[in-house]
């Protein structure tokens, strides 16, 4: 079926003249939490480039920093029948290999406006008391646009215009029980002169979860691996890495519809909208609301399985569900097929050809008039397969004990969207109102107290022993206020620190073990140890830093050259009699990464470790771009030259301890921005200056002291 082409003056008549979009196409990080996720203003998510740019911002990224990647590109769908009848559906991303072009096919929103953040935290730069979250990004886009911002590119099919101006915000926290998920809100207002008719909102997504760094995977091998699944209590879709061979966490990415808001224009009333609330929506005459997963190839596929080429089958795949109940004699054979479906998508991967696309949609609403308002919600999550589902042997499960942790998230996704709506009908019940305000609150929840600020510093309290790790953190987490039971209930403090090695699996985070735990004497929670151990007498303060350190815990024997993650978290007190655990701060807000090693020294010799060198040493990476060899006793400022046993230079290193912070792909891979290394070593990665890799063999260098001008000379063997 050929799309209605409209006459030039009806479509004036149905939708806005075009508009001139007022902002240049932008794309911001959500980082806040433990996920890294792209936003645009042109109502698509991710990166597609993530695959062949590991080094670049993150797609859909969890753990953060572990390149463990979870989507090619997202985008908004919006579906509705025309006053004159047409289907139009407008989207925000397609099924389309190179992922966003300007003025592509199926890239139909161009941006009205940049990005504007805010933040709920008092620390960030960007506090301001109307914030919902830690990390608010707000931006709007419209589907009326002639031409793309700042060039001559025309949007595609101006015909399908439905008059569509978008408000997208989007709300992350790094609470720990609220750091593995992005809310993603819509606010769908319809600036034509007339109703759009059955409407359904869906978020297009290419889920594909592979580790980018690991992985040496390109192409259709890259993609084909995913096994594919949905959650109906949940409403939720999901994706795993089903069967990739490469070195990784396994872990789960997930869509999932939280609920929308819609003006009934019967009553004028704005009612809450969820599948839960099907059996009102019957009651009042309206078709019961409903999310609808579909999935098709990205090639092939024949009827129901291929991709969707025109707004009439769009449409049509948002609306019906597949397999079809009604195209079975009887419900027996109906779940039959819908579980002999699903099984399809979730072992797909394992033989390579889980290169499913998918679309969450949901509805259908009504009507929507001109000049209203349509809200909807949704929320990008992911999660860790529990332990027992992690290695090799782990990838191509899924089962209700593998989606345990996914499915926690997505309950705290609902939770946090609800608010005071305990019970998910969107009226304010009696014993909601916990705030007091007379008015229903979404994403009001508890909160633990605010995560202490966290320095760390290499010292030597004696002068003939090894460098210490000194924590300092400061007092500000004691002054918090629980927004919801008003309550000052700060307790204690606890102390995490990951293990040599933790790094080369990508959750150092979550790894980070408790080490120590510092909490307020007599009550019912905790310790009862108070805090005399690591409380100092006076603040710690150090130069360009205007905070007072109260709070110092030092670590001693760690071993050079690896990397530990330290964090320190504040915790409240609970309720013990209701049975509620203590609310604790993020770990990922308050970590630092520390590499042990020698200070900068001008006196002592220089040397290297590990000598020899054996291909692959105990802390590299998976690949030959992740090794890591280092020189230690350097003096501040020095270079260093690597040399063949012939003579011939290799590679020239310049050393300067005031600003170096790890320049070889190790660190971008394994390690993330805001690390700590002691000032008298330099890691190399064993590439020549062209980036080659060497042989094995015996090697010479010299380390040239650039502020006293001696020279120290010494070698090492590499063993392969």
């Amino acid at each position: 079926m050929s799309r209605i082409l409209l006459p030039a003056m009806l479509l004036v008549a149905l939708a806005p003249g075009p508009v001139r979009a007022q902002s240049s196409f932008e794309e911001s990080v959500v980082d806040v939490g433990n996920v890294g996720l792209t936003v645009t203003n042109a109502g698509f998510f991710g990166r597609a480039s993530v695959r062949a740019n590991p080094s670049g911002t993150p797609s859909f990224e969890y753990p953060l920093d572990s390149g463990v990647e979870h989507l090619f590109e997202s985008g908004l769908w919006v579906a509705a029948r025309r006053s004159d009848g047409t289907v139009a559906v407008r989207t925000a991303a397609v099924t389309a290999s190179s992922g966003y072009r300007p003025g592509a096919s199926g890239y139909e929103f161009a941006p009205l406006t940049g990005f504007r953040l805010r933040s709920s935290l008092t620390t960030s730069p960007y506090f301001t008391r109307d914030a919902v979250s830690h990390q608010d990004l707000s931006t709007s886009y419209t589907d009326t646009a002639r031409v793309l911002p700042g060039t001559s590119i025309p949007t595609p099919d101006p015909q399908g215009r439905l008059g569509l101006k978008v408000l997208q915000n989007t709300y992350a926290w790094n609470f720990p029980f609220a750091e593995t998920f992005v809310i993603a809100q819509f606010d769908l207002v319809n600036e034509s002169s007339s109703a759009w008719d059955s409407v359904y909102v869906g978020l297009f997504h290419d889920l594909v979860v592979r580790n980018v760094n690991t992985t040496d995977e390109t192409g259709s091998a890259y993609f084909n691996k995913n096994g594919i699944g949905y959650i109906d209590s949940l409403h939720a879709s999901y994706a795993f890495n089903a069967g990739g061979l490469e070195e990784t966490l396994n872990t789960y990415g997930a869509v999932a519809v939280l609920g929308a808001e819609w003006r009934d224009p019967r009553t004028g009333r704005v009612r809450f909208v969820h599948p839960s609330l099907a059996d009102a929506f019957r009651r009042d005459g309206y078709a019961p609301p409903r999310v609808n997963p579909r999935w098709w190839l990205f090639t092939g596929g024949i009827d129901e399985l291929n991709r969707p080429a025109t707004d009439e089958d769009r449409y049509r795949r948002m609306a019906e569900p597949y397999p079809d109940p009604a195209s079975y004699g009887s419900e027996a054979i109906y779940r039959i097929e819908l579980e002999n479906w699903y099984s399809r998508l979730r072992t797909d991967g394992i033989s390579g050809a889980g290169n499913w696309i998918g679309l969450t949609p949901f509805g259908p609403f009504p009507t929507v008039p001109a000049g209203d308002t349509l809200r909807v919600t949704f929320a990008f999550v992911a999660a860790m397969k529990p332990d027992e589902f992690q290695g090799q042997a782990g990838k191509a499960v899924d089962t209700p004990a593998s989606r345990l942790l996914l499915a926690n998230n997505l309950q705290w996704a609902r939770r946090t969207y609800a608010g005071e709506d305990h019970d998910l009908d969107g009226e304010l019940d009696p014993g909601e109102d916990v705030n007091g305000n007379g008015r229903l609150d979404r994403f009001l929840i508890p909160e633990p107290p605010a995560n202490p600020k966290v320095r760390v510093e290499f010292e030597r309290p004696d002068p003939e022993a090894a460098p210490v790790v000194a924590v300092y953190w400061d007092r500000s987490a004691e002054a918090s206020v629980d927004p919801v039971s008003g309550e000052a209930d700060f307790e204690g403090y606890r102390l995490y620190r990951s293990n040599p090695g933790d790094d080369l699996r990508g959750a150092i985070v979550s790894e980070a073990g408790l080490i120590a735990q510092y909490d307020a004497e007599g009550n019912q929670t905790g310790f009862n140890n108070g805090f005399g151990e690591v409380e100092l007498p006076s603040p710690a303060r150090f130069d360009g830093d205007e905070t007072e350190y109260w709070y110092r815990f030092e670590a001693r024997d760690l071993k050079s050259g690896w990397q530990y993650l330290f964090a320190v978290t504040s915790f409240d007190t609970g309720d013990a009699s209701a049975g509620l655990e203590p609310f604790e701060s993020s770990r990922v807000a308050s970590s630092v990464r520390v590499f042990p090693g020698t200070p900068a020294a001008g006196d002592l010799e220089v040397g290297v470790y590990p000598n020899p060198y054996r291909v692959q040493a105990a802390w590299d990476g998976s690949t030959s771009r992740t090794r890591k060899l280092n020189f230690y006793n350097l003096p501040a400022r020095s270079e260093i030259r690597i040399y063949t046993a012939a003579g011939e230079v290799v590679a020239t290193l310049d050393h300067d301890a005031a600003s170096y912070a790890g320049d070889v792909r190790w660190y971008r891979d394994l390690s993330a921005a805001g690390r700590v290394l002691p000032g008298g070593e330099h890691s190399w990665d064993l590439l020549s200056e062209n980036g080659l890799g060497i042989a094995g063999g015996l090697y010479l260098f010299t380390v040239k002291d650039l502020d006293s001008g001696r020279v120290q000379r010494g070698k090492f063997v590499i063993i392969k």
